[in-house]
């Protein structure tokens, strides 16, 4: 379960405008739009997700970490450094 409140918001924003688009893509469908641009959505919602996956990493693991040991809750900063660029290193 998601405790921290801006996260769950963050989400929820990214994820309401992973809908609007893909209403887009439905709307471009029933105008027969050429496939080679349905394909330039698909692949932006399909970026789109990623980043939340990437996003919800991130945070869970900061605060993983941070719960899970208290001398790392004072080196937050650091701590949050290190995940970002693990995150960076395994992002295709």
């Amino acid at each position: 379960m998601m405790t921290d409140p801006a996260v769950k918001a963050e989400v929820l924003a990214r994820l309401k405008n992973v809908r609007g688009h893909i209403a887009g893509i439905e709307r471009m469908m029933n105008e027969d739009q050429p496939c080679p641009d349905l394909l330039v959505q698909i692949a932006a919602v399909r970026s789109s997700i990623d980043k939340i996956g990437f996003f919800l990493l991130e945070s869970n693991a900061i605060n993983c970490l941070c719960e899970s040991s208290p001398e790392l809750l004072t080196n937050k900063p650091k701590v949050e450094q290190i995940v970002k660029q693990l995150l960076t290193f395994v992002k295709k």
